[in-house]
């Protein structure tokens, strides 16, 4: 799988498990990792991270 942002090549485990969150190395984009249930393959998606509220 390459990045979404750069289309640089991903490093996903051979063990990864859907919901696993993997960043890519050369610009730091996150992803989340999916099941596609018509395949069964793991997909990516962006990463929905939350930020800091730090009471604002």
């Amino acid at each position: 799988m390459n990045c979404l942002e750069c289309d640089a090549v991903l490093s996903i485990p051979s063990d990864a498990i859907q919901g696993e969150i993997v960043s890519c190395k050369d610009c730091g984009a996150s992803y989340e990792l999916t099941k596609d249930n018509a395949t069964g393959m793991l997909t990516i998606r962006p990463a929905e991270l939350e930020e800091e509220d730090w009471g604002e």
